[in-house]
Parts: structure tokens; sequence; C-alpha cells
């Protein structure tokens, strides 16, 4: 072989480089997360007040929860293509809370875009990432009424249905004519009945422009939504996070090596537009240090669930008992850490003891409260005359978990606090009893200023108290 030129040794290097930049990038994902009512949300109202705010969250949250999910195909296979760093400007405002996350997908000719963009909720209870499709309007289908046009697959260059059972991510025997299919069921009555399907997904990177990411979503042509609130209607669908080969983390898992974290700000901070990512992959900040319990999965079930062993209140053990945490059947008890509830739920006779000891608290440390009904869609309320006092005095609530992992909620987000009437100061405990099947939901509103990272492939969550505002 002949010498290597100065000018050929030159272009060696530097295509080493460029090959070690693009692996070192394709192991980078970060997602924009916005606030269901922060200012870069189609739900945004300068004229909500945070009381409205709460409400509007809390009570959607108990019209729509308690999923009962299709069945799981149990081989999990990676899916491996290139990507480049997925990033968004970090000049760009957004926000958290009950969340959600706009996407862009298909590859259209329009002079004005050659992608179409939805906001889906954004969810670690569902796998399915699904929205509505334009065969919806045809009969006998329906679709939920919603604000921007049902998806407009047939026009989309890029848009590929699944052959009936020949490929990994259909559900076996499930087809719609020769395409594979799905169907997901959400209380209320609500569903979705679809095609699975491969579509090219955009989203923001640090080269700026859009990446375009191959993924398989469902595509729902047979859709009922029971709605609370028209503003509801500006939601597409559900980005899927939870436990699955269909789950967004599973499909880009080249990228995301099964790894990603977020940590939510207050609700305060995030309604006035403080920025919040998803992060996958190198992206993760270090964690190995921070204390973790085992993820548990129950299929046909998507959702992430953990060892709840005992509750306590400023560092009281409530010593509830290991059955009241159980896991039963499907959907019956447990514990599940679930990005698409705001109000933690806690299984009733837990909740019981629970509250009896909260009472007991403030009976002893804050005789100036004044317990009144249930407002806002909590369950236990105090009032107080003014001045304004917050939330000294208030008890921390601590769940532990198996591995000796302990969630510490301090009272800053164990309570609600209204302090907007003239001459009183409302407190709210913000845990409300779980409603018939017996789980306990740690919803997003109890999750504010903790870092959380889902290990996947090692059966991990990784937890600790941060400063969320810093967005690490």
């Amino acid at each position: 072989m002949a010498p290597l030129k100065p000018f050929h040794l030159v272009y060696l290097l530097s295509t080493i480089l460029l090959i070690n930049c693009i692996v070192e990038q394709s192991t980078a994902f970060t997602l924009e997360l916005i606030h269901r009512f922060g200012p870069d949300s189609p739900f945004y109202d300068a004229n909500l007040s945070y009381p409205e705010i709460t409400e509007r969250l809390n009570f959607r949250t108990r019209a729509s929860k308690q999923k009962k999910l299709f069945t799981l195909i149990k081989k999990r296979n990676e899916t491996s293509f290139h990507l480049k760093a997925i990033r968004p400007s970090f000049d760009i405002d957004l926000q958290q809370s009950a969340f959600i996350v706009k996407v862009s997908l298909g590859t259209f000719s329009s002079r004005s875009s050659s992608h179409k963009s939805y906001y889906l909720d954004f969810d670690t209870g569902s796998e399915l990432t699904w929205l509505q499709c334009e065969d919806c309007k045809k009969h006998p289908h329906q679709c939920y009424r919603q604000i921007e046009p049902p998806y407009p697959n047939s026009k989309s260059s890029s848009y590929r249905p699944l052959p009936c059972d020949q490929h990994r991510l259909c559900i076996p025997g499930k087809c719609i004519g020769n395409s594979c299919s799905y169907h997901v069921n959400y209380a209320g009555a609500s569903n979705s009945i679809g095609i699975l399907a491969k579509e090219m997904f955009a989203f923001p990177s640090t080269s700026g422009h859009n990446e375009n990411v191959p993924l398989v979503f469902g595509c729902g042509i047979d859709n009922k939504g029971s709605y609370l609130q028209d503003e509801d209607l500006k939601v597409a669908g559900i980005f899927g996070m939870g436990w699955g080969p269909r789950s967004f983390v599973t499909q880009v898992h080249s990228v995301s090596h099964g790894k990603f974290s977020y940590c939510f700000p207050s609700i305060h901070q995030a309604v006035q537009g403080l920025p919040v990512f998803l992060r996958l992959g190198s992206d993760i900040p270090l964690y190995s240090t921070l204390p973790s319990t085992r993820l548990m999965s129950y299929e046909p079930e998507q959702s992430y669930y953990v060892n709840l062993l005992d509750m306590s209140i400023n560092n009281v053990r409530l010593n509830i008992p290991s059955a009241y945490f159980r896991k039963g059947g499907h959907n019956i008890g447990g514990c599940i850490f679930d990005t698409g509830t705001t109000i933690t739920h806690v299984s009733r006779q837990a909740y019981q003891m629970l509250k009896q000891a909260v009472e007991r608290h403030i009976a002893r440390t804050e005789t100036s409260l004044v317990k009144v009904g249930a407002m806002l869609g909590y369950d236990l309320c105090y009032s107080r005359r003014k001045p304004v006092v917050g939330h000294r005095n208030l008890p921390s609530v601590t769940f532990h978990f198996d591995g000796n992992a302990d969630l510490v909620v301090k009272p800053e987000t164990s309570f609600y606090i209204n302090s907007q009437n003239i001459h009183y100061e409302y407190i709210c405990l913000a845990m409300i009893p779980c409603d018939g099947d017996r789980i306990t939901i740690i919803g997003s509103y109890t999750q504010a200023n903790q870092f959380f990272v889902y290990d996947i492939p090692s059966k991990r969550l990784h937890f600790g108290s941060r400063d969320c505002s810093r967005n690490p």
C-alpha cells in the first residue's frame, strides 16, 4: 500500500472526527414539554386564575384516568436508525405539569409546510402514540370533535400502514382490512380504534432544522372522546411514553437506550412559561448517586409500577398495611408514577390513614386552621383568616419504596394554597382517595421539583429532590 500523503491523512482524520461526532450525537435526544395552561399551549388563557387552572386540571384528571389497555407483544426488539442529536433550541419558551407535546409528522408538498403539527397529551401511562386521522369522518366511523382537522394521512407520501401480521409491532390477529390495527379504551367511554402505521415525525435539533424520525403510531379512524370542557378538543391524541414495544422511548432505543428523564417545576413557575424538557440517552444528567427503586410491569398494562411500602407525615411512619398498596388483578391495586394524571390518588384505605394523620398534625400545630368542605377537586381542605401564612407548619409527606428509596414531598407540593380571597386563605391536601380499584397514582403535581430517571433496561426508577427551575 502506498504511503498516505498529507492530504489523504487530513481527509482520513476529518472523516474519523465526523463519524465520532455523529456517533456521539446519535445518543442525544431532548423534547419540549408544554404546560397545558402555559404561554406556548393552545389552552393558554391569560385571564385564568390559579384556582381555575387547578380546578380544570384536577377535574380533567378525575374524568379521564384509569385506562383499560389492549394486549401487548412480549417481543421487544430495538429500532435502529441513524439520527443526529435532537434537541430543541434552548431559547424557546415552554412549560410543564399536565403536559402536552407538539409533534410534526408526514411529508406533504404544501408550500406553506412540509409537515402537519398537532398537540398530544404526554403520558407515561400509555404505550401507543396515536392521533385522529381523516378516515374517522367516513361513515360509519366517528371522530371526537377537534379544532384542528384530523391528520390527512392519505396525502402524506411517507405514510405506510403496517401489513396485517407482518410487523413486529402488530398485535397478532388484530387487523382492519389488510392493515394491523389497535384498540385502546379509557374511562368515561372514551376510546380509539385505528390503523398501526409508520410515518415520519419531525423534531427540532441542534443543527437548526428538523430531523426526521420514522415511528409506528396509531392512525385513529373510529374515536370517541368524553370531555368536560371544549378546550380539550385542542389535543389530537396521546404521546405514549409507557412500558411496551410501541412506546416512543422504545422505538428510539438506538438513541434513548431505554432511558428518559424529566424534572417538573411548580405549577406556578410552569404556567408562567418556565422551560421543561424530556431528555433521553446521553442528554440525561448524571443520576448514579440518586436513590432508586424497582420498576415493574404487569402485562397487558403499560404503566410504570413501583413497590410502595408505607407513608410518613413529617417523618412519622403511618404503618399502613402493605395490603393497601399490593398489586392485585388487572388494573387493580399497586402504585404507579403517571404524568398523565395531575392530582395524586392514594388507595382509599391508605388515604383514610393519611387523612387522619394530617388532621391530627394540623390540630396540634395550626389551631388557626378551620376545616371546610371539599373544594377544587380536593377532599381535605381548611381555611384561616389572613394575613397569609402560606405553608408554614404544614407537614411533608413521604412515600417509602423498596430499596430504601424515599420520595419526600415538601409542604409546598403536598398542599395546595389559595390566597386570592380578600379575607381568607384556603389550604388543601393535594392528594385524594382513589375510587374503586385501590390503585395509588403519583401524579405530576406531587412530582414537582423532583428529578426522575426511568432506566427501563435496568428496571430502575431513580429520583431525588431538585430545583427544577434550573432545567436539569
